[in-house]
């Protein structure tokens, strides 16, 4: 996978159009929605009077080729949308402090214990990714995290009504560091509601008892 600067992606057409998809189908999951977009400094001002603190967070649109080693034909552009971590403010300018839940996927010897028994005879082992796993699950952060987006994301009308937008992060988006633990938390609660019991001794690996299935987990990877 080859990544495209910032000049490469903008001056592209094509991976612009790609990343513009991906915004669409984030929105499409209620990741942000734009009718929330507020003026920032609005935002802060009210979260300074109230005592209530949020994050300020910014997204960065990502574009790549993959398969670049490949014919030009056989290349696929793909755009991605990532929360930045690393420049998050509260209100007061200061760096924004996260619960970092923990995710605790599965270990080596859990996914060799799924593959070990679906080995046996009269068994079998098939492999799913979740489909945009990490916006399936809610932020449910301490803090709002309002977020800025890149200018190729933005509405055209906002440009002539706000200085510095932001709208809310709804979705735990890839990229937060609560992320990880959140989509967790959401996957193993569906996991529970379909009979599935966690196997003590592999976390991350679950076991139904209906149909015999043991399913190990590890982030998207099923």
């Amino acid at each position: 996978t080859k990544l495209l600067s910032r000049t490469e992606m903008l001056s592209d057409p094509e991976a612009l159009q790609k990343v513009k998809d991906e915004a669409a189908d984030l929105v499409n999951e209620g990741t942000w929605e734009y009718e929330s977009v507020r003026e920032k400094e609005h935002v802060r001002a009210e979260a300074k009077a109230s005592g209530v603190s949020v994050h300020f967070g910014k997204l960065m649109t990502i574009a790549s080729i993959k398969f670049y080693e490949l014919a030009k034909e056989l290349q696929k552009k793909k755009g991605r949308i990532v929360y930045r971590g690393d420049c998050a403010k509260d209100e007061h300018g200061a760096a924004a402090v996260y619960e970092e839940l923990g995710a605790n996927p599965t270990s080596v010897q859990g996914l060799n214990a799924c593959l070990a028994y679906g080995s046996l005879p009269g068994n079998l082992c098939t492999a799913a990714d979740a489909v945009k796993a990490y916006v399936q699950a809610t932020l449910k952060s301490k803090y709002k995290t309002w977020i800025e987006l890149p200018p190729e994301l933005r509405p055209a009308w906002w440009k002539n009504k706000f200085v510095q937008p932001v709208v809310l992060l709804v979705k735990a988006l890839y990229g937060h560091p609560d992320a990880g633990g959140m989509w967790e938390q959401h996957l193993k609660g569906i996991l529970k509601k379909m009979g599935g019991e966690e196997i003590p001794e592999f976390p991350g690996n679950f076991w139904f008892s209906g149909p015999r299935l043991m399913l190990s987990t590890y982030v998207d990877d099923l």
